[in-house]
């Protein structure tokens, strides 16, 4: 019994590694389905999702922009009606889809885009 179990758990492993890792874990239908559930696990890890995109993003040029009194929970629930609400775009990735639930969700305090600055006419 334990030769059985030994290559069981070899097999497991060298089936993990030829598993193709992803540069994206989560879709829309994914989140959506974690944040649509009243399952409090789901609900944390919902949660979880969405302050760490916003984590990550806060490093760009123009970060999402969130109200200085919201709170995590607002948040997410923001996010989760987003994607109740816009079921055609839960097959884009989920972290696009947290951005644009908070940019349509407070379309006011979102950074604008920098402009480019006009090209100089040379005189001759």
């Amino acid at each position: 019994m334990p030769k059985t179990r030994l290559r069981l758990t070899l097999v497991a492993s060298l089936a993990a590694l030829s598993t193709p890792a992803h540069a994206e874990w989560m879709d829309g239908n994914q989140l959506h389905d974690t944040c649509a559930t009243p399952a409090p696990l789901d609900r944390a890890m919902c949660l979880s999702y969405v302050i760490g995109v916003l984590d990550g993003l806060r490093y760009l040029p123009q970060p999402p922009v969130t109200p200085k009194g919201a709170t995590a929970g607002q948040v997410r629930d923001v996010v989760a009606k987003y994607l109740i609400d816009h079921p055609e775009m839960r097959d884009q990735q989920a972290r696009i889809l947290v951005r644009a639930a908070v940019a349509s969700a407070w379309p006011e305090l979102q950074p604008k885009p920098a402009q480019k600055p006009k090209p100089r006419i040379k005189k001759r």
